[in-house]
């Protein structure tokens, strides 16, 4: 079965609702996409403003995407962190990428309950097409990528990292000869 990485990222929100009465907001995002959910850690010091530039990666099975007619649907719960009782929802985003739009960046509305307030910055990297080796019956595709296709990636990508260095280094050798 054929899937591919989604590289999403999700940067910061602004101007959200204090949900709280009584401390500081603790703000994460918890990104939900192709029944797989994954979140960012708590936010502990900008309180209605929270930043994570966290990285996070997903499968999505090309099938998914051909179903949904090249979209990707993405939903981003933004949660107030507390200790002492449930978390707390403060409101949500969702998206439909593009799968012929590998790479984007964007801002959109925080939405709750049918009202728009604050902005959330994200963005996202669609990598290609991998075979995907299923064994077993429960359909989790997480840890089963080939793994002759991660080594070639590893390596293109530790030649590309290693040609970067050797031309950085070369060009602080002439400037300082």
């Amino acid at each position: 079965m054929e899937a591919r990485f989604l590289y999403f990222t999700v940067h910061s929100a602004s101007n959200l609702i204090d949900v709280r009465k009584l401390g500081e907001m603790k703000v994460y995002a918890k990104v939900s996409i192709a029944g797989k959910s994954k979140c960012t850690e708590p936010d502990v010091v900008n309180n209605i403003n929270p930043e994570w530039n966290k990285t996070l990666e997903f499968i999505v099975p090309e099938m998914n995407i051909i179903q949904a007619q090249g979209k990707i649907s993405v939903k981003i719960e933004l949660i107030c962190k507390r200790s002492l009782s449930r978390d707390k929802y403060v409101g949500e985003v969702n998206l439909s990428l593009d799968s012929q739009c590998p790479k984007s960046c964007n801002t959109c509305l925080v939405d709750m309950n049918g009202s728009s307030f604050g902005t959330l910055m994200y963005s996202s990297v669609l990598g290609e097409k991998h075979i995907v080796v299923d064994s077993s019956p429960s359909k989790d595709y997480t840890n089963k990528i080939g793994i002759a296709q991660i080594g070639a990636t590893l390596v293109g990508a530790g030649a590309a990292v290693g040609a970067a260095l050797v031309g950085a280094v070369a060009a602080v050798g002439a400037a300082l000869a």
